[in-house]
Protein backbone atom coordinates (compact mmCIF):
# COMPACT_ATOMS: atom_id res chain seq x y z
CA UNK A 1 0.00 0.00 0.00
CA UNK A 2 3.15 2.46 0.83
CA UNK A 3 3.95 1.84 -3.05
CA UNK A 4 0.51 2.86 -4.22
CA UNK A 5 0.25 5.96 -1.72
CA UNK A 6 3.43 7.31 -3.13
CA UNK A 7 3.00 6.89 -7.02
CA UNK A 8 2.54 9.93 -8.25
CA UNK A 9 -0.04 8.84 -11.00
CA UNK A 10 -2.45 7.15 -8.19
CA UNK A 11 -1.94 10.33 -6.37
CA UNK A 12 -3.29 12.76 -8.79
CA UNK A 13 -5.99 10.33 -10.27
CA UNK A 14 -7.18 9.91 -6.56
CA UNK A 15 -7.57 13.52 -5.66
CA UNK A 16 -9.40 14.24 -8.70
CA UNK A 17 -11.80 11.79 -8.21
CA UNK A 18 -12.20 13.07 -4.88
CA UNK A 19 -13.23 16.10 -5.89
CA UNK A 20 -16.14 14.58 -8.51
CA UNK A 21 -17.27 12.41 -6.37
CA UNK A 22 -18.05 15.03 -4.36
CA UNK A 23 -19.35 17.31 -6.69
CA UNK A 24 -21.72 14.46 -7.80
CA UNK A 25 -23.04 13.40 -4.43
CA UNK A 26 -23.53 16.83 -3.35
CA UNK A 27 -25.90 17.96 -6.35
CA UNK A 28 -27.47 14.18 -5.92
CA UNK A 29 -28.67 14.98 -2.87
CA UNK A 30 -29.26 18.64 -3.80
CA UNK A 31 -31.68 17.83 -6.62
CA UNK A 32 -33.97 15.50 -5.07
CA UNK A 33 -34.80 17.88 -2.65
CA UNK A 34 -35.53 20.18 -5.26
CA UNK A 35 -37.92 17.86 -6.91
CA UNK A 36 -40.04 17.22 -3.79
CA UNK A 37 -40.41 21.43 -3.83
CA UNK A 38 -43.01 20.88 -6.58
CA UNK A 39 -46.40 20.66 -6.50
CA UNK A 40 -46.21 17.03 -7.81
CA UNK A 41 -43.11 15.96 -6.01
CA UNK A 42 -43.61 11.98 -6.52
CA UNK A 43 -43.50 12.54 -10.24
CA UNK A 44 -40.65 14.97 -10.48
CA UNK A 45 -38.19 12.33 -8.13
CA UNK A 46 -38.98 9.56 -10.03
CA UNK A 47 -37.64 11.51 -13.09
CA UNK A 48 -34.84 12.18 -10.75
CA UNK A 49 -34.47 8.77 -10.45
CA UNK A 50 -34.79 7.82 -13.94
CA UNK A 51 -32.52 10.09 -15.04
CA UNK A 52 -29.89 9.57 -12.36
CA UNK A 53 -29.38 5.84 -13.97
CA UNK A 54 -30.20 6.96 -17.68
CA UNK A 55 -26.22 8.14 -18.17
CA UNK A 56 -24.88 4.39 -17.70
CA UNK A 57 -26.84 3.21 -20.61
CA UNK A 58 -24.78 4.91 -22.87
CA UNK A 59 -21.80 2.98 -21.56
CA UNK A 60 -20.59 1.27 -24.33
CA UNK A 61 -20.53 4.58 -26.44
CA UNK A 62 -18.81 6.69 -23.99
CA UNK A 63 -16.27 3.69 -23.65
CA UNK A 64 -15.88 2.95 -27.25
CA UNK A 65 -15.27 7.21 -27.47
CA UNK A 66 -12.35 7.09 -24.87
CA UNK A 67 -10.92 4.02 -26.52
CA UNK A 68 -10.67 6.40 -29.15
CA UNK A 69 -9.34 8.93 -28.10
CA UNK A 70 -5.45 10.17 -28.85
CA UNK A 71 -4.82 12.78 -26.31
CA UNK A 72 -6.13 11.09 -22.76
CA UNK A 73 -5.08 13.01 -20.31
CA UNK A 74 -5.97 16.09 -21.60
CA UNK A 75 -9.49 15.39 -22.69
CA UNK A 76 -9.71 14.43 -18.85
CA UNK A 77 -8.95 17.67 -18.07
CA UNK A 78 -11.30 19.24 -20.38
CA UNK A 79 -14.13 16.83 -19.25
CA UNK A 80 -14.13 18.53 -15.80
CA UNK A 81 -14.03 22.21 -16.95
CA UNK A 82 -17.03 21.26 -19.56
CA UNK A 83 -18.83 19.45 -16.48
CA UNK A 84 -17.98 22.98 -14.10
CA UNK A 85 -19.54 25.20 -17.11
CA UNK A 86 -22.65 23.18 -17.52
CA UNK A 87 -22.92 23.55 -13.81
CA UNK A 88 -22.34 27.46 -13.58
CA UNK A 89 -25.38 27.43 -16.18
CA UNK A 90 -27.72 25.57 -14.20
CA UNK A 91 -26.88 27.74 -11.54
CA UNK A 92 -28.29 30.58 -13.15
CA UNK A 93 -31.35 29.22 -13.70
CA UNK A 94 -32.27 26.87 -10.73
CA UNK A 95 -33.92 29.40 -8.64
CA UNK A 96 -36.61 29.76 -11.02
CA UNK A 97 -39.01 27.67 -9.23
CA UNK A 98 -41.07 26.59 -12.79
CA UNK A 99 -41.66 22.97 -13.87
CA UNK A 100 -39.64 23.90 -17.24
CA UNK A 101 -36.69 24.64 -15.40
CA UNK A 102 -36.87 21.64 -13.47
CA UNK A 103 -36.80 19.59 -16.68
CA UNK A 104 -33.76 21.83 -17.88
CA UNK A 105 -31.69 20.98 -14.83
CA UNK A 106 -31.88 17.93 -14.95
CA UNK A 107 -30.77 17.64 -18.63
CA UNK A 108 -27.58 19.45 -17.57
CA UNK A 109 -27.45 17.05 -14.85
CA UNK A 110 -27.77 13.73 -17.09
CA UNK A 111 -25.26 15.62 -19.50
CA UNK A 112 -22.64 16.00 -16.98
CA UNK A 113 -23.05 12.68 -15.81
CA UNK A 114 -22.63 11.61 -19.33
CA UNK A 115 -19.26 13.61 -20.03
CA UNK A 116 -18.39 12.21 -16.36
CA UNK A 117 -18.71 8.83 -17.37
CA UNK A 118 -16.73 9.21 -20.70
CA UNK A 119 -14.14 11.05 -18.20
CA UNK A 120 -14.27 7.36 -16.00
CA UNK A 121 -13.64 5.42 -18.62
CA UNK A 122 -10.65 7.68 -19.80
CA UNK A 123 -9.13 7.20 -15.98
CA UNK A 124 -9.49 3.47 -16.60
CA UNK A 125 -7.36 3.59 -19.76
CA UNK A 126 -4.63 5.76 -17.86
CA UNK A 127 -4.70 3.58 -14.81
CA UNK A 128 -4.10 0.95 -17.26
CA UNK A 129 -1.57 2.84 -19.10
CA UNK A 130 0.50 4.09 -16.34
CA UNK A 131 0.34 1.27 -13.23
CA UNK A 132 1.77 -2.01 -13.39
CA UNK A 133 -0.43 -5.34 -13.48
CA UNK A 134 0.92 -6.09 -10.22
CA UNK A 135 -0.28 -3.01 -8.98
CA UNK A 136 -3.51 -2.10 -10.24
CA UNK A 137 -5.97 -4.04 -7.93
CA UNK A 138 -4.61 -2.09 -5.09
CA UNK A 139 -4.60 1.20 -7.16
CA UNK A 140 -8.81 0.48 -8.21
CA UNK A 141 -9.59 -0.63 -4.22
CA UNK A 142 -8.09 2.62 -2.80
CA UNK A 143 -9.91 5.03 -5.61
CA UNK A 144 -12.96 2.57 -4.59
CA UNK A 145 -12.54 3.32 -1.00
CA UNK A 146 -12.19 7.08 -1.19
CA UNK A 147 -15.30 7.18 -3.33
CA UNK A 148 -17.08 5.44 -0.74
CA UNK A 149 -15.70 7.79 2.01
CA UNK A 150 -16.36 10.85 -0.38
CA UNK A 151 -20.07 10.12 -0.79
CA UNK A 152 -21.70 10.46 2.43
CA UNK A 153 -19.70 14.10 2.72
CA UNK A 154 -20.58 14.79 -0.05
CA UNK A 155 -24.43 14.51 0.56
CA UNK A 156 -23.83 15.88 4.14
CA UNK A 157 -22.99 19.08 2.88
CA UNK A 158 -25.86 18.82 0.34
CA UNK A 159 -27.75 18.77 3.58
CA UNK A 160 -26.01 21.35 5.04
CA UNK A 161 -26.14 23.67 2.38
CA UNK A 162 -29.93 23.34 2.10
CA UNK A 163 -30.92 23.63 5.48
CA UNK A 164 -28.19 26.98 5.65
CA UNK A 165 -29.14 28.73 2.79
CA UNK A 166 -32.23 27.11 1.22
CA UNK A 167 -30.00 28.36 -2.52
CA UNK A 168 -30.15 25.90 -4.82
CA UNK A 169 -27.71 28.07 -6.92
CA UNK A 170 -25.29 27.94 -4.27
CA UNK A 171 -25.67 24.44 -4.82
CA UNK A 172 -24.54 24.66 -8.43
CA UNK A 173 -21.48 27.01 -7.67
CA UNK A 174 -20.30 24.56 -5.01
CA UNK A 175 -20.72 21.26 -7.78
CA UNK A 176 -18.54 23.94 -10.63
CA UNK A 177 -16.05 24.44 -8.37
CA UNK A 178 -15.52 20.94 -7.09
CA UNK A 179 -15.43 20.30 -11.12
CA UNK A 180 -12.56 22.93 -11.04
CA UNK A 181 -10.94 21.71 -8.36
CA UNK A 182 -10.81 17.75 -10.21
CA UNK A 183 -9.63 19.46 -13.07
CA UNK A 184 -6.76 21.70 -11.06
CA UNK A 185 -5.69 18.01 -9.42
CA UNK A 186 -5.46 16.76 -13.18
CA UNK A 187 -3.46 19.64 -14.93
CA UNK A 188 -0.77 20.06 -11.69
CA UNK A 189 -0.53 16.27 -12.29
CA UNK A 190 -0.36 16.17 -16.11
CA UNK A 191 3.08 15.12 -16.42
CA UNK A 192 2.51 12.16 -14.41
CA UNK A 193 -0.82 11.02 -16.46
CA UNK A 194 0.65 10.96 -20.09
CA UNK A 195 0.90 7.10 -22.08
CA UNK A 196 2.84 4.78 -23.53
CA UNK A 197 2.46 5.87 -27.44
CA UNK A 198 0.57 2.38 -28.58
CA UNK A 199 -2.15 4.06 -25.63
CA UNK A 200 -2.94 7.10 -28.16
CA UNK A 201 -3.85 5.05 -31.14
CA UNK A 202 -7.36 5.02 -32.29
CA UNK A 203 -9.46 1.51 -32.63
CA UNK A 204 -9.83 0.22 -35.54
CA UNK A 205 -12.91 0.01 -37.23
CA UNK A 206 -12.49 -3.83 -37.41
CA UNK A 207 -12.35 -4.53 -33.91
CA UNK A 208 -15.10 -2.25 -32.45
CA UNK A 209 -17.40 -5.59 -31.64
CA UNK A 210 -17.85 -5.39 -27.95
CA UNK A 211 -19.32 -8.70 -27.12
CA UNK A 212 -17.22 -10.79 -28.99
CA UNK A 213 -14.63 -9.33 -27.48
CA UNK A 214 -16.25 -9.66 -23.79
CA UNK A 215 -16.97 -13.20 -24.35
CA UNK A 216 -13.48 -14.89 -24.05
CA UNK A 217 -12.14 -12.23 -21.57
CA UNK A 218 -15.15 -13.31 -18.82
CA UNK A 219 -15.19 -16.92 -19.60
CA UNK A 220 -10.96 -16.69 -18.08
CA UNK A 221 -11.49 -14.33 -15.21
CA UNK A 222 -14.51 -15.94 -14.82
CA UNK A 223 -14.29 -19.56 -15.73
CA UNK A 224 -18.22 -18.85 -16.27
CA UNK A 225 -19.46 -17.98 -19.66
CA UNK A 226 -20.51 -14.08 -20.48
CA UNK A 227 -24.15 -14.38 -20.10
CA UNK A 228 -24.17 -16.39 -16.70
CA UNK A 229 -21.17 -13.83 -15.13
CA UNK A 230 -22.97 -10.58 -16.42
CA UNK A 231 -26.45 -12.42 -15.34
CA UNK A 232 -24.52 -13.51 -11.81
CA UNK A 233 -23.47 -9.87 -10.89
CA UNK A 234 -26.40 -8.15 -12.09
CA UNK A 235 -28.56 -10.57 -9.74
CA UNK A 236 -26.19 -9.84 -6.84
CA UNK A 237 -26.25 -6.26 -7.88
CA UNK A 238 -30.30 -6.13 -7.61
CA UNK A 239 -30.48 -7.84 -4.47
CA UNK A 240 -28.13 -5.93 -2.65
CA UNK A 241 -29.27 -2.61 -3.48
CA UNK A 242 -33.28 -4.55 -2.99
CA UNK A 243 -31.81 -5.07 0.75
CA UNK A 244 -30.21 -1.48 1.32
CA UNK A 245 -33.95 -0.07 0.38
CA UNK A 246 -35.79 -2.49 2.59
CA UNK A 247 -33.38 -2.07 5.14
CA UNK A 248 -34.67 1.84 5.49
CA UNK A 249 -38.17 0.70 5.80
CA UNK A 250 -37.52 -2.35 8.34
CA UNK A 251 -35.99 0.21 10.29
CA UNK A 252 -39.19 2.36 10.69
CA UNK A 253 -41.25 -0.55 11.01
CA UNK A 254 -39.03 -1.83 14.59
CA UNK A 255 -37.99 2.08 15.50
CA UNK A 256 -39.64 0.99 19.26
CA UNK A 257 -37.70 -2.08 19.15
CA UNK A 258 -33.96 -1.13 18.21
CA UNK A 259 -31.55 -0.22 20.83
CA UNK A 260 -31.02 2.85 19.46
CA UNK A 261 -32.65 5.89 17.50
CA UNK A 262 -33.84 5.30 14.09
CA UNK A 263 -31.34 7.74 12.37
CA UNK A 264 -28.52 6.72 14.62
CA UNK A 265 -29.60 2.80 13.25
CA UNK A 266 -29.58 4.13 9.78
CA UNK A 267 -26.21 5.74 10.31
CA UNK A 268 -24.32 2.69 11.62
CA UNK A 269 -25.52 0.46 8.52
CA UNK A 270 -24.09 3.29 6.62
CA UNK A 271 -20.57 3.24 8.64
CA UNK A 272 -20.88 -0.79 8.48
CA UNK A 273 -20.72 -0.61 4.16
CA UNK A 274 -18.63 1.88 4.21
CA UNK A 275 -16.22 0.75 6.50
CA UNK A 276 -16.32 -2.67 4.83
CA UNK A 277 -15.99 -1.51 1.61
CA UNK A 278 -12.91 0.33 2.79
CA UNK A 279 -11.50 -2.42 4.42
CA UNK A 280 -12.37 -4.44 1.04
CA UNK A 281 -10.36 -2.40 -1.11
CA UNK A 282 -7.03 -1.13 1.13
CA UNK A 283 -6.56 -5.08 2.53
CA UNK A 284 -3.87 -7.37 0.88
CA UNK A 285 -2.66 -10.72 1.40
CA UNK A 286 -5.76 -11.85 3.86
CA UNK A 287 -7.66 -15.56 2.79
CA UNK A 288 -10.02 -13.74 0.59
CA UNK A 289 -7.21 -12.51 -1.56
CA UNK A 290 -7.29 -16.22 -2.35
CA UNK A 291 -10.54 -16.40 -3.44
CA UNK A 292 -11.08 -16.30 -7.03
CA UNK A 293 -13.74 -14.21 -8.74
CA UNK A 294 -16.22 -17.39 -9.02
CA UNK A 295 -15.57 -17.90 -5.46
CA UNK A 296 -15.83 -14.60 -4.12
CA UNK A 297 -19.55 -14.08 -6.13
CA UNK A 298 -20.35 -17.29 -4.31
CA UNK A 299 -19.40 -15.74 -0.68
CA UNK A 300 -21.25 -12.47 -1.65
CA UNK A 301 -24.38 -14.66 -2.73
CA UNK A 302 -24.17 -16.65 0.09
CA UNK A 303 -23.47 -12.87 2.93
CA UNK A 304 -26.82 -11.89 0.76
CA UNK A 305 -28.99 -14.99 1.84
CA UNK A 306 -27.33 -14.93 5.02
CA UNK A 307 -28.46 -11.32 5.98
CA UNK A 308 -32.34 -12.13 4.20
CA UNK A 309 -32.48 -15.41 6.53
CA UNK A 310 -31.13 -12.57 9.71
CA UNK A 311 -34.22 -10.63 9.10
CA UNK A 312 -36.27 -13.04 8.91
CA UNK A 313 -34.99 -14.91 11.89
CA UNK A 314 -33.39 -13.02 14.11
CA UNK A 315 -33.56 -9.33 13.03
CA UNK A 316 -31.21 -7.94 15.87
CA UNK A 317 -29.39 -4.76 15.17
CA UNK A 318 -25.92 -6.06 15.46
CA UNK A 319 -26.40 -9.15 13.71
CA UNK A 320 -27.58 -6.88 10.79
CA UNK A 321 -24.64 -4.83 11.14
CA UNK A 322 -22.21 -7.78 11.13
CA UNK A 323 -23.86 -9.26 7.94
CA UNK A 324 -23.70 -5.62 6.26
CA UNK A 325 -20.20 -5.41 7.18
CA UNK A 326 -19.49 -9.00 5.81
CA UNK A 327 -20.88 -7.94 2.57
CA UNK A 328 -19.25 -4.30 2.30
CA UNK A 329 -15.96 -6.22 2.62
CA UNK A 330 -16.52 -8.96 0.12
CA UNK A 331 -17.99 -6.42 -2.33
CA UNK A 332 -15.22 -4.56 -1.57
CA UNK A 333 -12.65 -7.03 -2.53
CA UNK A 334 -14.49 -8.28 -5.66
CA UNK A 335 -14.86 -4.79 -7.75
CA UNK A 336 -10.77 -3.88 -7.82
CA UNK A 337 -9.72 -7.99 -8.52
CA UNK A 338 -12.47 -7.76 -11.48
CA UNK A 339 -11.64 -4.97 -13.07
CA UNK A 340 -7.75 -5.23 -12.63
CA UNK A 341 -7.86 -9.33 -14.04
CA UNK A 342 -10.16 -7.54 -16.85
CA UNK A 343 -7.35 -4.86 -17.69
CA UNK A 344 -4.79 -7.53 -18.09
CA UNK A 345 -7.23 -9.96 -20.30
CA UNK A 346 -9.01 -7.74 -22.34
CA UNK A 347 -7.71 -6.18 -25.80
CA UNK A 348 -6.19 -3.06 -24.59
CA UNK A 349 -7.53 -1.24 -27.45
CA UNK A 350 -11.41 -2.13 -26.33
CA UNK A 351 -11.26 -1.82 -22.86
CA UNK A 352 -13.35 1.33 -22.29
CA UNK A 353 -16.07 -0.16 -24.58
CA UNK A 354 -15.98 -3.65 -22.49
CA UNK A 355 -16.22 -1.29 -19.35
CA UNK A 356 -19.26 0.52 -20.26
CA UNK A 357 -20.48 -2.36 -21.26
CA UNK A 358 -20.26 -4.20 -17.87
CA UNK A 359 -21.22 -1.04 -16.26
CA UNK A 360 -23.99 -0.56 -18.18
CA UNK A 361 -25.43 -4.41 -17.30
CA UNK A 362 -24.62 -4.12 -13.66
CA UNK A 363 -25.77 -0.24 -13.51
CA UNK A 364 -29.70 -1.71 -14.71
CA UNK A 365 -30.18 -3.88 -11.56
CA UNK A 366 -29.78 -0.82 -9.18
CA UNK A 367 -33.39 0.64 -10.00
CA UNK A 368 -34.89 -2.79 -10.51
CA UNK A 369 -33.52 -3.70 -7.17
CA UNK A 370 -34.68 -0.85 -4.82
CA UNK A 371 -38.07 -0.15 -6.75
CA UNK A 372 -39.11 -4.03 -6.89
CA UNK A 373 -38.06 -4.49 -3.16
CA UNK A 374 -39.58 -1.85 -2.08
CA UNK A 375 -43.19 -2.06 -3.99
CA UNK A 376 -42.73 -5.61 -2.74
CA UNK A 377 -42.27 -4.02 1.02
CA UNK A 378 -45.40 -2.04 0.87
CA UNK A 379 -47.64 -4.54 -0.84
CA UNK A 380 -46.41 -7.95 0.98
CA UNK A 381 -44.81 -7.05 4.11
CA UNK A 382 -41.76 -7.20 5.12
CA UNK A 383 -41.53 -11.17 5.76
CA UNK A 384 -42.84 -11.79 2.27
CA UNK A 385 -39.73 -9.19 1.18
CA UNK A 386 -37.48 -11.27 3.12
CA UNK A 387 -38.25 -14.13 2.06
CA UNK A 388 -38.15 -13.35 -1.54
CA UNK A 389 -35.04 -12.15 -1.29
CA UNK A 390 -33.42 -14.93 0.48
CA UNK A 391 -35.28 -17.11 -2.45
CA UNK A 392 -32.99 -15.19 -4.85
CA UNK A 393 -29.94 -15.44 -3.26
CA UNK A 394 -30.33 -19.29 -2.55
CA UNK A 395 -31.49 -19.48 -6.85
CA UNK A 396 -27.75 -16.85 -7.62
CA UNK A 397 -26.38 -19.66 -5.26
CA UNK A 398 -27.44 -22.49 -7.51
CA UNK A 399 -27.19 -20.51 -10.81
CA UNK A 400 -22.94 -20.55 -9.81
CA UNK A 401 -22.97 -24.19 -9.09
CA UNK A 402 -24.93 -25.07 -11.98
CA UNK A 403 -23.00 -22.76 -14.64
CA UNK A 404 -20.87 -23.92 -17.18
CA UNK A 405 -18.34 -22.05 -19.28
Amino acid sequence: MHTILRNRTVQTLVSANLFSTLGVSLFNIILLTYAKSFTQPKLLVSVVSVATVLPSVFGVLVGRAADQTKRKPRLMIQTKLVQAALYLVLAQVINQHVVWVFYVVVAINMSSDTIGNYGSSLFTLVLQGRIVTSNRQQALGLNQSVSTLVQPVGQACGVAVMAATHNYALAGDLNAIAFLLSAVCLQLGHATLKMPATSQLSVPRSQQHVWPALQPVLRDVMQLSAVSGLGLVMGCNLLANGLTATLNLFFINRADQLPVSYSVAILLVNFGFVGGTVVGGLTKQTWVDRLSIRQLIISIAGCLASEFLVLLVYPHLWAILLATFSLACLTGKLDPKFFALIMVKADPQQLGAIFGLISTVVMLATPIGSLGFVLSYNIGGATATFAVGLILALVTLGWLQLAKL
